[in-house]
């Protein structure tokens, strides 16, 4: 992967390495949680479903993906983790130019 993204799922948001990202460029988002099962989906502004990948206390799992146009991208828990789920929401900006700096992350 070009840029690695780490993800770790808590009761009830996302604790994210990085949110800005570059178009692209292979990106490895490596999964985990923090307390429960949950699953990490990002959604595109028409709100497909572009990528998910199962996030569990313990294991880390990799969930690939080459963003191919900029924009604010969403990211949901689609596994009911409980009391505030539907609140469990981020956004991740892909962004045409990004500095060296952000890209080696």
């Amino acid at each position: 992967a070009d840029v690695t993204v780490e993800l770790v799922a808590h009761q009830w948001y996302w604790e994210i390495s990085q949110v800005e990202l570059p178009v692209n460029k292979d990106i490895a988002f490596e999964v985990r949680s923090a307390d429960v099962n949950h699953n990490f989906a990002i959604y595109d502004e028409e709100d497909r479903l572009l990528v998910q990948a199962q996030a569990m206390p313990g294991y880390t799992n990799v969930a690939r993906y080459r963003f191919d146009e900029p924009g604010t991208y969403t990211i949901l828990c689609l596994e009911y983790c409980g009391l505030a789920h539907h609140a469990m929401m981020r956004e991740l900006n892909v962004l045409a130019e990004m500095g060296q700096h952000d890209e080696q992350e």
